[in-house]
């Protein structure tokens, strides 16, 4: 199973479970992978103007490879982000950003420190 997929499986789960931390933050990882296949998308039509729109979806899907870095990059953002809140002595709002790293991490195992 693609890593996309297992993704939208999980969101799928935790909508049905009311498991509303992980929905959320699966739901903004999704849609941060959208928002990269747009702009693959966007390159890619630029690369190759006479493409039809079966070529450029092809082209834009992003290889598990590439969601990893997307979830790297969400991680990076959350530690930058508790970072900040525990210098403004905000426990709970870092908590809450190492729950999602959490969540996060099961998905890209091989970050796990």
């Amino acid at each position: 199973m693609l890593l996309k997929e297992k993704l939208q499986q999980d969101l799928n789960s935790a909508l049905k479970n009311r498991e509303n931390l992980k929905r959320i933050v699966l739901g903004s990882l999704l849609s941060a992978i959208h928002n990269k296949e747009i702009e693959k998308r966007t390159v890619e039509t630029k690369k190759m103007p006479s493409a039809n729109v079966e070529e450029l979806e092809k082209a834009s899907k992003m290889a598990d490879e590439e969601i990893i870095k997307v979830i790297k990059s969400e991680i990076k953002k959350r530690k930058q982000a508790i970072e900040l809140y525990e210098k403004g002595e905000r426990k709970e709002l870092a908590q809450k950003e190492k729950d999602e790293i959490e969540i996060l991490l099961n998905y890209a195992p091989e970050l796990k420190q």
